[in-house]
Parts: C-alpha cells; structure tokens; sequence
C-alpha cells in the first residue's frame, strides 16, 4: 500500500463518517488494501453477543452462527484482557500465549468456523469499549495469501487512529442531535427535568426545566459536563445506578436528597434505540427529574381521568410521580403497607406495565399533563 492509497482510505474513512451511506465502500476498500477475503465492523456486546454492522465476505447465514455460538468462544475474546482497546491482534500472538503454532486452527472457531469459509489468517483488535460493549474490525485471509506482515500491521495501526476519530466524530454529532430541534423544542414546556447522557456519562441534551435545576444547585449540578451531585456521599450511588443502566440496560427509580426542601425524584431510564453511522447502538441513558415542591404538578383529577383510575389510584400516582417511595405513600393516605403495594400493583396492571420505573415513565410521558401552563394558549 503505498502513501497515495494510504491518504485515498483516510479520507474514504471520514468520508463514510459523515455520510453513512459510504461505509460499504470504504469497508469494501480496507478489505482490499489488506488483500483480505472478509472485512468488517461488528459489536462484541457486554453479554457476549455479537451485533453485525457492516461485514463482507461472510453470507448472512453464516455471521447468524457466528453471533449465537462463535461470539462467546473466539479464542481471542476468552482470554482476559487480551481484546483491549487500540490493540492490534494477529494470529502469532495467540499462539504464543497459548505456546502453540496451531493453537488458532485447533480453535473450534477455526475449526467450524473458519475452516469452511477458507478463512485462515485473521487481523484486527478492537477500536472502542463502551461499557463492556466493543466496536471491532477484523480482517481474513486465506492460506495461499499469508501472514499479515509487519508492513500491513503497522498501516493497519495508523489507519484505526483515524478510524477512532471517525467513530468519536459521528458519535458527537448523534449527541447533538436533539438540540438541533431548535428552542421550541417541546421538551422545553415540560413541567419536570430530561437530562441525556452519552456513553461516556457525558451531558448532551438537557431541556430547560433540568437547566434551571442543575443552575439552582439545588441537589444537582454540571461541572465539565457531568452531572453532579450536592450531597457527596450520594454521588456513588448515583454513578453507580448510571454505570449499571449502561451496562446491564436496568431502570432505576431513587431520590435525591436536598437540604431543607424535598428530595428530588429521578428515574434513570437506559436507551440504545438510536443508531450511529456503522449501525452500532448508542449507548445512552435518560434521566428524568420531578420536584415534588413544584406547585404545577398537582392534577390527580386529570391522571383519574386520563387512566381510568380510581381518585385515591390517583392520588397514590401521583405521589409516585414526586418521588415518594411507597411506604412513605401509604403513611401521606393512611394506608397499611399491603394496602400499598397492591394499590400500586393496579396502577401498574391499568397502565399496562410490569414494573415501578415503566409506570413512571409512562406517566412521565404524557406530556399534556406536565406541559408548562405558560406554553399553553
């Protein structure tokens, strides 16, 4: 490869950054500038599963074996620590670790995998690590081509530099996206807060009610784009509900504490429905903020009305809504603790949801009812 292809695959690779559409190309064109069989991008999730992006070689037929059985037994991903970022892995440093010269073809991956596909000799590593989910790009040759040689290694290295920037540009640009709707967003006429966090923890979208919250320093503030907490001794627990909605997709519901007022209610909610340009999901977390000292949020008439609930069914979401847990609802409505839960075990089943943070989202996201009453008319 000499330096003029070299520049034509960077700029090929920004490109496809910008314009999405382009990566089969660019996918097509490293796979023949590294004289490979088979090239492509693909997500190692945290679970171990595999989430194909832009591969060719392989049928489709055969990356559906690849991701149910081949994702949790590639020889490289068993051995702890070895698929670390920014590293370049061929076959010769599996084979000393294993002290074998044919401990990759002795690999059932090799073996069943492989094999059949005229598969031989592998190069790559992964770009990103994204809680536990990695973003690879792995080449194939077969027997007649060879080894990849030091040459191919080292401008396979220079090209994942810029293929890193790629990926961090796009994934910015992902991130900017909901501000890019302009002030009259209607996320802005929200009675409570919406604060978006990127897969780094990072703040990227927070609509006004959260900006005024996170600017009183009342519980919560930014500071270099993160989020924040007063009270130091609930940071942990805070960061430690956002690791784990990034990395186990789990919702959460906790408050958090304020002095002399109210604590705030906060509904940790993970998301990876949005996509970036190699169709890799978007790891991203949610957060949605009620004040229970918010005068506006008062209308258990229009929850009844809205669910078919029962008045007091009313009342009980309502106060889930202002982060009381619910013993604390059942002491504020006189009720025994039994009386509780299963009052808030028909909320759920009426609103159709299976657990307390669907039920508070789902109520979070009727809009009608926390629309600020100055936007209105």
């Amino acid at each position: 490869m000499d330096g003029e292809h070299y520049d034509e695959l960077v700029e090929a690779i920004y490109d496809a950054a910008l314009e999405p559409a382009r990566w089969d190309v660019t996918v097509s064109g490293l796979k023949d500038a590294f004289n490979s069989i088979a090239a492509g991008f693909f997500v190692q999730t945290a679970d171990q599963g595999l989430d194909v992006c832009f591969v060719q070689g392989p049928d489709n037929d055969e990356m559906e074996v690849h991701g149910k059985h081949f994702a949790s037994n590639n020889p490289w991903f068993t051995i702890l620590g070895l698929m670390r970022s920014e590293r370049t892995l061929t076959d010769p440093p599996l084979e000393k670790i294993h002290n074998d010269r044919r401990a990759f073809i002795r690999a059932e991956f090799s073996q069943d995998w492989c094999r059949k596909q005229n598969f031989r000799y592998s190069m790559g590593g992964s770009l990103l690590d994204r809680h536990g989910n990695l973003l690879n790009l792995t080449f194939f040759r077969s027997q007649q081509a060879g080894h990849y040689t030091g040459a191919e290694i080292k401008r396979y290295q220079a090209l994942c530099r810029h293929l890193m920037k790629a990926v961090e540009i796009n994934a910015r640009m992902a991130a900017l996206a909901p501000e890019m709707g302009g002030q009259n967003s209607p996320f802005d006429c929200l009675r409570f807060g919406v604060i978006t966090l990127d897969g780094c923890g990072r703040i990227v979208f927070k609509n006004k009610y959260a900006a005024a919250l996170l600017n009183s320093k009342q519980g919560m503030h930014e500071k270099e784009s993160r989020l924040k907490t007063t009270d130091h001794n609930f940071q942990g627990i805070l960061d430690c509900v956002i690791d784990q909605a990034f990395r186990g997709q789990k919702s959460a519901i906790l408050t958090l504490p304020r002095p002399a007022v109210a604590g705030l209610s906060l509904c940790v909610i993970p998301s990876s429905d949005k996509r970036n340009f190699l169709g890799i999901p978007n790891r991203s977390v949610t957060i949605f903020i009620c004040d229970p000292d918010d005068k506006e949020i008062t209308s258990a008439d229009y929850i009844a009305r809205r669910w078919q609930l029962s008045p007091l069914e009313a009342q009980f979401a309502l106060h889930l809504l202002k982060g009381y847990n619910i013993k604390e609802i059942a002491t504020v409505l006189e009720l025994t603790h039994n009386t509780a839960q299963w009052y808030c075990k028909q909320i759920m089943q009426k609103l159709d949801v299976k657990r307390q943070p669907e039920l508070i989202l789902k109520l979070m996201n009727d809009f009608v009812f926390f629309l600020d009453s100055n936007s209105v008319g």
